[in-house]
């Protein structure tokens, strides 16, 4: 379990996901992808993670036609050199909507039950 800024560890369920995240930093309009995602926060796949306590805005599809945007904090960096591990947690810090939520729980859903159907196997 990773640790964040605030020397918490990270309660919520992650689900795996991959889909493209646009971030904002310091103007800086970057392109990244998401590995994982739960109701507190999510892992993105990028290269070069601002540092821990940075505030970055995220924009990120939630359905087909439908994006999201949200005032996040990054709360730790992985440098590592490995291919879809450099990247950075963060945790949001805007209210999520009730239709974002609502989609977040469809994939940690999934997720828990493909864990008690391989439990079973």
């Amino acid at each position: 379990m990773e640790k964040n800024i605030t020397g918490n560890s990270r309660s919520e369920t992650r689900a795996p996901v991959d889909f493209q995240v646009d971030y904002i930093h310091e103007g800086d309009y970057v392109l990244s992808f998401s590995k994982n995602i739960s109701l507190g926060g999510m892992f993105l796949c990028t290269q070069n993670p601002p540092e821990p306590g940075s505030r970055v805005k995220l924009i990120f599809p939630v359905e087909e036609y439908y994006q999201t945007e949200v005032m996040t904090v990054v709360v730790w960096v992985n440098r590592s050199a490995n291919v879809g591990e450099t990247g950075m947690g963060v945790q949001f810090l805007s209210p999520l909507s009730s239709h974002v939520k609502e989609n977040i729980m469809k994939h940690i859903k999934r997720v828990e039950i493909l864990k008690e159907f391989e439990g079973f196997a």
